[in-house]
């Protein structure tokens, strides 16, 4: 659970241990990982980041702990959440939301993550320039 991992991650200066990423993708919006615990070069992108809008989490599986964020230099204000219990298809959302240009960073769990749907969530993300996290099991 990513408010699990977050708080056990609070004392280690802000930053996340470095994990090695298996990324799908070498777009800069769109990141694909398959290892649920690598929140290093989300955490990164939010810190370093100048764009000051929405953060969105959408179905986390858990809560975000606003507090981690805070210890990050990153505005919980700035943090939105759509909890999974209200979610059907976290994949027609999230290509939903990046074409809103609602939001500056996504981020998104999902079981399974095909190359044809990746793609069509870079050509979402670019219309937007919408930063986008997904983090899948398979």
């Amino acid at each position: 659970m990513l408010s699990t991992f977050i708080n056990t991650e609070i004392n280690n200066n802000v930053l996340l241990p470095k994990y090695e990423t298996n990324l799908l993708s070498d777009s800069a919006l769109v990141n694909v990982y398959y290892q649920e615990n690598n929140y290093q070069a989300l955490l990164e992108q939010l810190q370093n980041d100048e764009n000051e809008g929405w953060i969105l989490f959408l179905a986390p599986p858990g809560k975000p702990n606003t507090t981690f964020f805070e210890e990050a230099g990153i505005d919980k204000s700035r943090v939105l959440m759509i909890d999974a219990n209200k979610v059907k298809d976290n994949v027609s959302m999230l290509s939903t939301l990046l074409q809103s240009n609602n939001y500056n960073t996504i981020v998104t769990w999902v079981n399974e993550l095909s190359k044809d749907i990746r793609l069509a969530l870079e050509v979402d993300a670019k219309s937007t320039d919408t930063k986008c996290f997904i983090y899948c099991k398979h």
